[in-house]
């Protein structure tokens, strides 16, 4: 009985000390998220399979990378006007359109979604600084 406790009592601290790790991990990451001066900005359209695409390979854990603490992803539908942050870009001509932004202004963009592959490849260009 006493072997069983002591387990448990170990296997709790390893989990507390776990949960600590990443919410401390996640606090700083919310930390720089919030200082950062870039941002990726998404022109999409829900008619859009390539967006749906996008979204399903990599959209749906995009805030949880690296990547997205430099540039985190906005998304903006290729129908609306753009907010006035934004107006002074060159609009897109198809969707998706992914817009690097740093310190308000654009320093790229990908023009469609080729896979998640070279999507991470192409943002790579960007952040290897």
């Amino acid at each position: 009985m006493r072997l069983c406790l002591t387990r448990r009592i170990t296997l709790f601290s390893s989990l507390f000390l776990l949960l600590a790790v990443f919410i401390a991990g996640g606090g700083i990451g919310l930390a720089k998220a919030a200082d950062s001066r870039g941002q990726l900005v998404m022109i999409t359209s829900s008619h859009c399979p390539w967006c749906e695409a996008f979204e399903d390979d990599v959209g749906k854990g995009y805030d949880r990378t690296e990547e997205a603490l430099v540039y985190p992803l906005r998304r903006h539908d290729f129908y609306q006007k753009m907010p006035d942050d934004l107006a002074h870009l060159t609009p897109a001509t198809m969707t998706p359109t992914f817009i690097v932004i740093r310190d308000g202004v654009e320093i790229g963009r990908i023009v469609g979604y080729p896979g998640a592959e070279l999507f991470w490849w192409r943002i790579s260009e960007f952040t290897a600084h």
